[in-house]
């Protein structure tokens, strides 16, 4: 499991390598950046799945971990809009603090439930409500992140060309939400 030092460590670099990569203003090198990420947060997490899957751990332990990598993604693009639109892009997105906004709440209550859920597995109990809970909302987040997908295609916002100023963000969005996707089908996955 990543550690609080490695996941502020990932937190940090990824944001940096996505900033930077909006800052050529070269759409194409921003959503290769992003995807690279992406596909490091889903292919991260679903290793550490596995390996708690392998040495029987608690349905709880696999919840913490999802969420706390559910957490990292939501809190790297919540910086990434922040620091893009605040300090970098030219174009004014007047959409994009509550874009912030929502991916920062979602980031904060994501690592809340992983800290519930390590706090009792601390104190010696399990709480199978919780992780049932857990599990529904992932449901649900699957089916919004797939809606989200879905709906970037039919309004022509993915991929997006550089004369729009949501260009960046949308990159973020898309690929954002296959890593969230990703993530929570396999925990899903682990019937979790």
């Amino acid at each position: 499991m990543l550690s609080m030092t490695g996941w502020l460590f990932s937190l940090a670099a990824t944001v940096c390598a996505t900033v930077l990569a909006a800052a050529a203003e070269q759409p194409a090198l921003q959503l290769a950046t992003v995807a690279v990420i992406c596909i490091a947060f889903a292919l991260i997490a679903i290793r550490d799945h596995q390996k708690l899957r392998n040495i029987g751990a608690p349905m709880s332990a696999i919840a913490s971990s999802t969420a706390r990598y559910l957490a990292l993604v939501w809190a790297w693009a919540a910086l990434a809009i922040l620091i893009t639109y605040l300090f970098v892009m030219d174009k004014h997105w007047a959409e994009w603090w509550q874009f912030f906004i929502g991916f920062l709440f979602a980031a904060v209550a994501t690592i809340g439930f992983a800290v519930l859920l390590d706090r009792d597995r601390s104190a010696g109990r399990d709480d199978a409500m919780l992780v049932k809970m857990g599990r529904l909302l992932l449901q649900f987040q699957v089916i919004g992140m797939a809606a989200g997908v879905i709906s970037l295609f039919v309004d022509h916002k993915f991929p997006r060309a550089a004369t729009h100023a949501d260009w960046a963000g949308c990159n973020i969005f898309f690929f954002g939400a296959l890593a969230i996707a990703a993530i929570s089908l396999d925990a899903l996955r682990s019937r979790m």
